[in-house]
């Protein structure tokens, strides 16, 4: 583990594949470092350039968090954010139109104390044979949704999952990427 100050830096995403290239999503391929993370404060910082971009690209990046939603909750912040990043960047190229929109959601479902967060953007859509191949790690090749992959895995390592849902009809169009985490709350609701 590399050390740039005080803090240690965790080895880059592509790394966590190679050691299992291509398995099914599990809690042991990805090492989760949990702490209290604030929900806010992780939105913000990790979708400030996007939003430049997006801007920009005359993109409308808005970013909602439930009311319900703790305002910490104990998670590994830098994997989700990577996850978050991930999703958003990947929204921001398909959605090819100055006027197009991208919505970063966050809810909480505190009957079971998971944390939901779903990308949802204006652009053209999955096919439906594009879709049902898209987290297939068996059929892998450049080109697939690796990145994707990774968030899965980001999910699974935190006993969560992801779903992808997608319309490509010519009037509603759409992709939403949503992943899980069971949480819970962090001590106190301090920034």
């Amino acid at each position: 583990m590399e050390t740039r100050g005080s803090m240690p830096l965790e080895c880059p995403p592509t790394t966590w594949r190679r050691t299992v290239p291509f398995a099914e999503p599990s809690t042991e391929l990805i090492p989760i470092h949990r702490q209290p993370v604030n929900v806010a404060l992780l939105l913000e910082l990790t979708t400030e350039i996007m939003q430049l971009q997006a801007r920009t690209a005359g993109v409308a990046l808005t970013i909602r968090i439930d009311e319900n939603v703790p305002d910490v909750v104990n998670l590994d912040r830098d994997k989700v954010a990577w996850a978050i990043t991930s999703l958003v960047g990947s929204a921001l190229r398909h959605v090819r139109t100055a006027g197009g929109t991208i919505v970063l959601h966050v809810s909480y479902d505190s009957s079971q104390s998971t944390l939901h967060v779903a990308v949802r953007d204006d652009g053209p859509g999955i096919p439906p044979d594009r879709l049902k191949r898209l987290l297939q790690r068996a059929d892998w090749h450049p080109g697939s949704a690796l990145a994707l992959l990774l968030v899965e895995d980001i999910a699974a390592a935190h006993g969560g999952r992801l779903v992808v849902d997608s319309k490509i009809d010519r009037l509603d169009h759409f992709t939403q990427v949503s992943f899980t985490i069971p949480v819970p709350a962090g001590r106190g609701s301090s920034a």
